[in-house]
């Protein structure tokens, strides 16, 4: 059958074999790529006449399969861990008998078939060789990924060495150097602060060559930019020896006086934070090299260093993804563990989201917090997940740093060759517990112990280095004696600080100067309004289908419908939410403002309200018609996500960072699904700033309303953003009409501070009548933060705030009851909430007796409780803000549309009884 394929394990059944070369011959695509190139790699005619049983001869054969067999499985046999006392003998799948053999016929000469420089060899010598090459100190995991291109490439390479690479002189001696500065930072530390939390290094030092040489034959091989995600373990080391983070600077920040700077905001512990710089490699490169500031939540910043690097190369015009590298670490227990791995990786050759192949370094300590392997996956290895992606994996000795630059090198080229992920499982071991304070004898006696026993890595090599005649012992131990006094001298010298050094937002010549946030800023008026011919000419262009393209009827007229939005009576209000969408993009990309959107379904809209893009009837083409507005307009990429929110949200967050310049919207199918990707939203989006020390404008839209859809289709938690508000480190904004909503998007770009946006969208609304704004509204408005009662009653009963969709609700029954004396108020801006504003507006009436506050949501849920307390400083003392909704709930929404009708009946007599 076509694709079907078997193990090695299985090709002593010689019938199944003839069965499949018959197959072969017949139609090569009928059998999996596997076999064509095991069967086109033996030399079959000069073995077997026409019509021959092949179990009775070819030995060319079974040597072949011998030959694979190795290649596939021979990393079962490896030697690749430093703490393993009894590796593996033997496997199944590589015993002579499972292959075809005997015992008797290991001294038996046999075709080499490539393998040796001599055409033949004994058996014996053969599996020997394989051995030498294939369970040594290296894992090799690349056979069976469905590129055969890419498996011949490393086996070439792979068995040109035979484990033994040979590295300049040079390149030792840069080995010994970084391991020199990787471990004997860690012991200063932990002689200088004792008990303090760093997360050392220590078993796994290996780790800083590999990165280094990752950096230097990368800018050989024309990289000039890595950016690098990994979570707290090494992350000091890294910043000092890799980034060059002064050592004064990290020494003052384990100080007990230490006082951030004052542009440093909150911050966050020393093991969490981010940095960058311009490094110059032993080649004299110069290279850009950033690492990105990372939570405790370990693998969340992978999306976002993705979604970094894209931008980057879209910024930079890197259309071959050859220049800037996304580099990740991980830690054992949490690639195997956490989920957003795999949709991180799910991203790795898609469109809109491939940054070109990813090179992957296990920090594998083997164990977790205190949970073993065992305990902590189900698979073979920690990697396994990289076969789902076809990604060639890797696994070395810390203890042999050799053969890990060789693996590295191999890595590199990968990459840069096949554009593809590529893993190497670093595996190693932790000196000591999860941290410096724990113990880690009280879970792992036995290992432990084995370990305490254990030289370090820079030992090892160092006395190898001594004995094979590279480095004299005096010499070394003269370089560690300097390394060790510059400590102390940088020790002594962090003391002179004050408070930490300002740390830059934004490095570089791209950016114009952005502003930091503050109150004047926020209360800027912006000018975002857009002449009315310049919006009909746009509207002319991006309702307009080319020639020949055989548009659905129903989007022909869609798009006939606005263009007529926009053409009659400037101040009839005919635009809909989709249409100023549109326009607020279109008037953007004019401009030169790069746009990008993505989400789940987000090209045609969850809604059917967008049709971003356009698919022929015939064809199937797509075609982007806000791509095709004028020339020389910014670049628009709309895409529809992977179903993931928090690798996806984490990735747009990362593009964010790298292209504040852009407009960058992740858009939710339901706002509630923005739950999924809460971790994003606490530990990056909601502090960019404030502990982070960065910009971002990232834009969320989050369809929110109560419309009888059920609990999961009604809120976007309001609550939680609310929560989460301070420091002015946000918007939070909940529109009411297309024309707040266009006046929002254009600002949020245009203006020189650059904060998240949150925004509420409607759902019902987007083909609601009244939900609609006039052509003047566009071209004359502004975002307004609070908007009074239009019709301004002069005697006023009551005033009703609300915010949002229920705004139009209220209006229908003020108008079914008839009470000309009831305010309505709505709050677009929840938060920054602009009091004076909403102070000034309330004062104007005079003599009301009650003010309520309405909202949709249960009192637990949406933006009561916050608004309850801001109002403290905004009403008279006398004055009691009052509630209607609907009460305290457990869940956020009911699930029948009967009980929904009734308690939304309950909510307007609250407000008008």
């Amino acid at each position: 059958m076509p694709g079907e394929s078997y193990s090695f394990a299985s090709m002593a059944n010689i019938s199944l074999i003839e069965e499949m070369y018959d197959k072969f011959r017949a139609d090569s695509s009928s059998v999996d790529d596997s076999w064509c190139r095991f069967f086109e790699g033996v030399e079959f005619a000069s073995k077997i006449s026409e019509g021959q049983s092949l179990s009775s001869t070819s030995n060319d054969l079974r040597i072949s399969t011998l030959i694979n067999a190795y290649r596939s499985y021979g990393h079962l046999l490896a030697r690749f861990d430093p703490i393993d006392p009894a590796p593996r003998a033997s496997v199944p799948e590589l015993d002579l008998a499972t292959l075809g053999f005997e015992e008797d016929e290991l001294n038996e000469t046999f075709p080499t078939c490539g393998l040796l420089d001599e055409k033949f060899a004994p058996l014996s010598k053969i599996i020997e060789v394989l051995r030498e090459i294939y369970c040594n100190k290296v894992g090799f995991e690349f056979v069976g990924l469905q590129n055969v291109e890419m498996e011949e490439w490393i086996e070439e390479r792979v068995e040109a060495v035979r484990c033994s690479p040979l590295l300049s002189m040079e390149q030792k001696k840069a080995i010994l150097q970084h391991l020199n500065k990787s471990e004997l930072l860690e012991l200063f530390l932990h002689t200088k602060y004792v008990g303090q939390k760093r997360f050392s290094l220590e078993g796994a030092e290996t780790l800083i060559p590999i990165i280094a040489e990752v950096i230097e034959l990368g800018s050989v091989s024309g990289l000039k930019e890595f950016v690098i995600g990994m979570a707290h373990r090494g992350r000091l080391n890294v910043l000092a020896n890799i980034l060059n983070k002064s050592y004064s600077t990290i020494f003052h920040e384990f100080e007990e006086n230490y006082l951030p700077g004052l542009s440093e905001g909150s911050g966050d512990v020393k093991y969490h934070k981010g940095f960058s710089a311009d490094i110059i490699t032993r080649g004299g490169r110069q290279v850009h090299v950033s690492l990105t500031a990372n939570p405790s939540h370990l693998e969340a910043v992978n999306a976002v260093v993705e979604g970094q690097v894209k931008a980057k190369q879209v910024l930079k015009g890197d259309v071959n993804q050859e220049e800037i590298l996304p580099l990740l670490i991980h830690g054992d227990s949490a690639i195997s563990g956490q989920g957003t791995i795999y949709e991180c990786l799910q991203l790795c050759n898609l469109p809109g989201y491939s940054a070109g192949g990813t090179i992957h370094i296990v920090i594998n300590n083997q164990i977790g917090f205190t949970t073993t392997p065992k305990e902590s996956r189900s698979t073979r290895y920690c990697t396994d997940i990289a076969r789902t992606f076809g990604a060639p994996v890797f696994h070395v000795n810390g203890e042999d740093p050799e053969m890990c630059i060789f693996v590295t090198d191999l890595a590199v080229q990968l990459r840069q060759k096949f554009h593809c992920d590529v893993f190497i499982d670093l595996n190693c071991y932790r000196k000591y517990g999860h941290n410096e304070g724990d113990e880690p004898f009280f879970t792992q006696p036995l290992e432990y112990k084995l370990i305490r026993q254990k030289a370090s890595v820079r030992q090892i090599y160092r006395d190898s280095l001594v004995q094979h005649g590279v480095l004299e012992k005096h010499i070394a131990h003269q370089l560690e004696e300097e390394f060790n006094g510059s400590l102390k001298t940088d020790h002594e010298g962090s003391k002179l600080f004050e408070t930490a050094p300002p740390a830059d937002l934004f490095k570089g010549p791209v950016w114009k100067e952005f502003v930091r946030t503050s109150e004047k800023e926020i209360n800027r008026p912006f000018k975002t309004q857009v002449p009315q011919k310049t919006l009909k000419a746009l509207a002319k262009s991006f309702c307009a289908a080319p020639e020949g393209f055989n548009i659905h009827k129903k989007i022909a007229r869609l798009n006939e419908d606005r263009f007529k939005m926009v053409g009659g009576s400037a101040k009839k209000k005919t635009i809909d939410w989709g249409m100023a969408e549109m326009l607020a993009f279109a008037s953007l990309l004019a401009q030169g403002k790069h746009i990008r959107l993505s989400g789940q379904d987000s090209r045609r809209g969850t809604f059917s309200h967008r049709h971003a893009m356009w698919v022929d009837q015939d064809s199937g083409k797509h075609y982007f018609p806000l791509s095709h507005l004028k020339p020389g307009q910014g670049r628009c990429h709309v895409y529809n996500s992977i179903l993931s929110e928090f690798a996806v949200l984490a990735f747009e967050f990362g593009y964010s960072l790298s292209y504040p310049d852009a407009l960058v919207i992740w858009e939710a199918q339901f706002g509630d699904f923005c739950n999924g990707a809460q971790v994003v939203i606490d530990q990056f989006i909601a502090v960019t700033e404030q502990k982070w020390n960065r910009y971002s404008g990232l834009t969320l839209l989050l369809p929110h309303g109560y419309e009888g859809q059920g609990p999961e289709h009604s809120s976007a938690r309001i609550e939680r953003f609310l929560q989460l508000s301070g420091e002015d480190n946000w918007y939070v904004v909940n529109p009411t009409t297309p024309a707040q909503f266009f006046h929002l998007l254009r600002k949020q770009v245009l203006q020189q501070t650059r904060r998240p946006l949150i925004v509420f969208t409607p759902k019902g609304l987007l083909r609601y009548q009244a939900c609609k704004s006039s052509l003047e509204e566009l071209s004359k408005g502004a975002f307004e933060k609070i908007i009074d009662d239009p019709t301004r009653p002069k005697k006023a009963k009551r005033i009703l705030l609300c915010s949002g969709r229920i705004y139009y609700d209220l209006i229908e029954e003020r108008e079914r009851r008839k009470k000309k004396d009831i305010v309505i108020v709505r709050i677009e801006q929840l938060y920054p909430l602009k009091k004076d504003l909403l102070k000034k507006i309330i004062n104007q009436y005079k003599g009301y007796k009650e003010m309520f506050w309405v909202q949709d949501e249960p009192s637990n849920m949406g933006a009561w409780l916050y608004i309850y307390r801001q109002m403290r400083d905004v009403i008279p003392v006398k004055t009691k803000l009052q509630y209607a909704g609907r009460k305290r709930s457990a869940s956020t929404a009911v699930g029948n549309h009967a009980v929904h009708k009734q308690q939304h009946t309950d909510i307007m007599q609250q407000a008008f009884e």
